[in-house]
């Protein structure tokens, strides 16, 4: 039976739920809301896992549930952040595309039954680098939101090659 009702899965839940209000306050035009509410769910991102982690609340559901509200937390601020002219068109599709890719990558294996591949350190650093950049441009911090960005798009590669990598293995060994 899937168990649902763990404190991470809640968790995650929440950064889901997050999404509709802070994408609303974005193209409402009231960024400071918006950028708290996206901190809080940058945060829950990263909570979820370590409690998962550190009190053995691991469950397939939350395995399941953790990176599709990644996707989608992701791909929806970066369309509002393309929208609001804040980042290029072109650092946007790199990172959609890596996200796009390990979403597939994800459900192909969940398909055939694999288990899935487990975040390393190079996908966590580039997601944390991911939010850091994203919030440093939403606050208007151009110069280093946009250091930040050069360092993510690289990072965001190597993460996906890696990816693919572990993919592969687990696939073919």
């Amino acid at each position: 039976m899937i168990n649902l009702f763990t404190i991470p899965n809640y968790i995650t839940f929440l950064r889901i739920i997050l999404i509709p209000f802070y994408l609303f306050f974005f193209t409402q035009g009231d960024i400071f809301t918006a950028a708290v509410l996206f901190s809080i769910s940058a945060l829950t991102d990263f909570l979820d896992g370590f409690i998962a982690r550190k009190y053995k609340l691991q469950s397939s559901f939350g395995k399941l549930l953790d990176p599709l509200a990644d996707k989608l937390t992701i791909v929806s601020i970066l369309f509002v952040l393309i929208h609001l002219k804040l980042i290029s068109g072109a650092i946007a599709y790199i990172i959609l595309a890596r996200e796009l890719f390990i979403l597939f990558s994800g459900i192909i294996t969940y398909i055939f039954g694999l288990n899935f591949i487990n975040p390393t350190l190079i996908g966590k650093l580039s997601i944390a680098l991911l939010y850091l950049a994203i919030s440093l441009r939403v606050l208007r911090v151009d110069y280093f939101g946009d250091a930040f960005f050069y360092l993510v798009i690289p990072v965001t590669i190597i993460s996906a090659i890696d990816y693919s990598f572990k993919a592969y293995k687990k696939i073919f060994k």
